[in-house]
């Protein structure tokens, strides 16, 4: 027998065993098949003891029983159970309060009943329907366009002398305008300006400007024959065309 080899195999035992001891939930397969490899071999260094000699008598050998691994049983950890928590007094129950019943109202008096008698009917006398006597209808009198005495040249009149408009389109374009200037296109302009006015632009713009003032069409009418109706020609045969749609666009302005 080595006793050498058998105190460092049990050195081994106590130090795995020591391991396995500190945390013994979690002892792993390799620990317990290493433990019983060592504790294997601890008991095989016995079997390795030298024979007695022959004076004395031998007791038989045993044979070595197979020694099943310790199996240590460990007692589960129980989780103390929580305390338990006061339960809540029932509340008492509440007297019932007791109800008594108010005595009865006394008998209300019985009151005779008034009879009341109504006013006699009031005779609401209508007033009397006055009738106004119907008014007079006046006509409106349109005086003829005023001609002037200075001038009697019946082409000239001929520019201001408007029929009445009968079809949709021409009293639409007879729909009146608040400035003569601003009514016209910049072509238009230009075109009045040089045919009516003889391309003077300071003539024309001072007699827009003028009968954007006036009060009545007889007044305009009477401006432009006076000041320039007569001074540029407009009654010539290559101008009327054009001093009519010009005259026609004054009339709007009133």
């Amino acid at each position: 027998m080595d006793i050498q080899k058998s105190n460092n195999v049990l050195d081994k035992i106590n130090a795995l065993y020591k391991n396995i001891s500190s945390d013994p939930r979690n002892v792993s397969s390799i620990e317990r098949d290493l433990m019983r490899s060592y504790i294997q071999q601890f008991y095989e260094s016995f079997l390795e003891m030298p024979t007695v000699s022959a004076g004395v008598a031998q007791p038989p050998p045993v044979e070595p029983k197979a020694t099943e691994p310790r199996i240590t049983l460990r007692k589960p950890e129980t989780t103390p159970p929580p305390p338990l928590r006061p339960q809540p007094e029932p509340p008492k129950p509440e007297p019932t309060p007791v109800v008594v019943a108010p005595p009865p109202p006394p008998p209300a008096p019985v009151v005779p009943p008034v009879v009341v008698t109504p006013p006699p009917p009031v005779e609401v006398t209508p007033p009397p329907i006055v009738v106004a006597p119907p008014q007079p209808v006046f006509e409106a009198v349109v005086p003829p366009p005023t001609k002037v005495a200075a001038n009697n040249d019946p082409e000239l009149d001929e520019l201001f002398e408007f029929k009445s408009a009968t079809e949709l389109s021409e009293k639409l374009s007879e729909l009146p305008i608040t400035d003569i200037k601003k009514a016209m296109g910049l072509n238009e302009r230009i075109s009045t300006q040089n045919e009516l006015f003889g391309g003077d632009a300071s003539a024309f713009d001072a007699t827009v400007s003028t009968l954007n003032q006036l009060k009545n069409y007889n007044e305009a009418k009477d401006y432009l024959v006076r000041n320039v109706a007569v001074k540029y020609n407009w009654s010539s045969k290559g101008k009327k065309d054009k001093a009519k749609a010009f005259i026609k666009l004054v009339r709007r302005r009133y």
